[in-house]
């Protein structure tokens, strides 16, 4: 019986849509943050974000640091995600971490 080869075949179907996903940590400026609530609202609009794992802010620099799962959103879509909540986010670095 076949059932082996058609087991396999199931199973790499059913992973093979993150197979190709990688970590990446994204680095944002973003210069609207200028007081102290400011970063929490920056980290809860960007953790929203489908895929996002982590947000770290910081004040002193104006930047946010984002690791994510690139098979589920972007750079561009994390930025928005800020930006609609009020904090204008720019891109500045993005890195494959795996």
């Amino acid at each position: 019986m076949q059932l082996k080869p058609l087991l396999f075949g199931a199973m790499l179907a059913a992973f093979s849509s993150h197979a190709f996903a990688a970590e990446q940590t994204a680095t944002f400026s973003v210069p609207g943050m200028n007081c102290a609530s400011c970063p929490y609202l920056v980290q809860s609009a960007m953790s929203a974000v489908e895929g996002v794992q982590s947000v770290e802010t910081s004040l002193e620099d104006r930047t946010a640091s984002v690791v994510f799962d690139d098979a589920l959103t972007t750079p561009d879509a994390i930025a928005l995600a800020s930006t609609n909540a009020g904090y204008a986010a720019e891109l500045i670095e993005n890195s494959n971490d795996s």
